[in-house]
């Protein structure tokens, strides 16, 4: 079983085999327009897998990216759109991919992987545990009705206004820090509908609903000020476009906002974790004195976890992943 990355001539095989995969039944939209960047010819070094005289037989893809945390910046792996041929299903061979592309990883020092998945027991036997936190906001009662007055004007977003939304999300103080080209990408997303607040000084707040067509009824990325972006959410729910909000760790303000207009909130992991590098992370985000240093290789310690309560676990740093973000 040789483990490689994909070369520029497989590509279009490659996509249409995790295609098949991930979209076994008529879909308006393919993978690739779902998750246009980590999909994206310019990230064959981010694709994996490995082929017989058949084709594939099984295939991942992992986007690296810096992400900001409360202890400085740290390179995270995203792991995604791991694809078996139904034939060779069962036999393991996702998870040797998986085990070899996370030493890979480690080897060019990324300390944190994640993936999303409704099946977190198959993972959770590769060292992938539910850790993290995020907000989920519920608007389907919340008093949004006086949050428009006098704010300006929300309308669809349209391409040009990509620099301007850019920088309301460069203002977030945990966020992936996107390479160029990123923002078009995933604010284009076939299924993604975006909303502005225009002011006479610019943009003053946004709203994309969707991440594609895998993110229905949300509102994945936002920004902006709350008490701006809250009259944007009303148009959003309004319209029938999104009822429940992501609102990822550093953004704390407006779910205080939402919740004294009535919206509900619950806690929810950010996703299912791996440390790679438990020195990388040691360095960056050291065990306060007298305090348990905790289980190093457990990504709870590092990340913290949405706890029992309405109130988060701390880990030894935060971060964020927006919508937009996972893989």
């Amino acid at each position: 079983m040789v483990i490689r990355t994909v070369r520029p001539e497989e590509y279009g095989d490659f996509i249409a085999f995790l295609n098949a995969g991930m979209r076994p039944k008529p879909a308006s939209t393919r993978a690739d327009e779902d998750f246009p960047v980590v999909l994206s010819p310019e990230n064959l070094a981010g694709m994996w897998g490995c082929r017989d005289e058949r084709g594939w037989l099984t295939g991942l893809t992992v986007l690296t990216r810096t992400f900001t945390t409360t202890a400085g910046e740290v390179r995270v792996a995203g792991i995604g759109s791991v694809v078996t041929r139904p034939d060779r299903r069962g036999q393991g061979l996702s998870g040797r991919l998986q085990a070899h592309v996370m030493s890979c990883l480690a080897d060019q020092e990324v300390p944190l992987a994640v993936l999303w998945s409704d099946q977190p027991e198959i993972y959770s036997g590769r060292g992938f545990l539910a850790a993290g936190w995020e907000y989920h906001l519920d608007l389907t009662a919340a008093r949004l009705d006086d949050a428009a007055h006098g704010t300006g004007d929300i309308r669809p977003y349209q391409e040009r206004d990509v620099a301007e939304v850019s920088r309301l999300y460069a203002q977030h103080p945990l966020r992936t820090l996107r390479e160029p080209g990123d923002d078009a990408r995933l604010y284009g997303m076939r299924g993604t509908r975006g909303l502005v607040l225009e002011t006479g000084r610019g943009l003053a707040a946004y709203a994309f609903c969707g991440k594609g067509e895998d993110f229905p009824g949300y509102v994945a990325e936002w920004g902006g000020p709350a008490h701006l972006v809250l009259p944007v959410l009303a148009v959003a729910r309004d319209r029938g476009l999104a009822q429940r909000v992501l609102v990822p760790a550093g953004r704390g303000d407006l779910v205080a906002a939402a919740v004294r207009k009535g919206a509900g909130v619950e806690l929810w992991p950010s996703g299912l974790w791996a440390v790679l590098r438990q020195d990388i992370l040691a360095r960056l985000a050291p065990a306060a004195e007298n305090s348990a240093a905790g289980d190093s290789a457990d990504p709870r310690t590092w990340l913290g976890s949405p706890g029992s309560g309405d109130r988060p676990v701390a880990g030894r740093l935060n971060l964020a992943v927006w919508g937009f973000d996972s893989v």
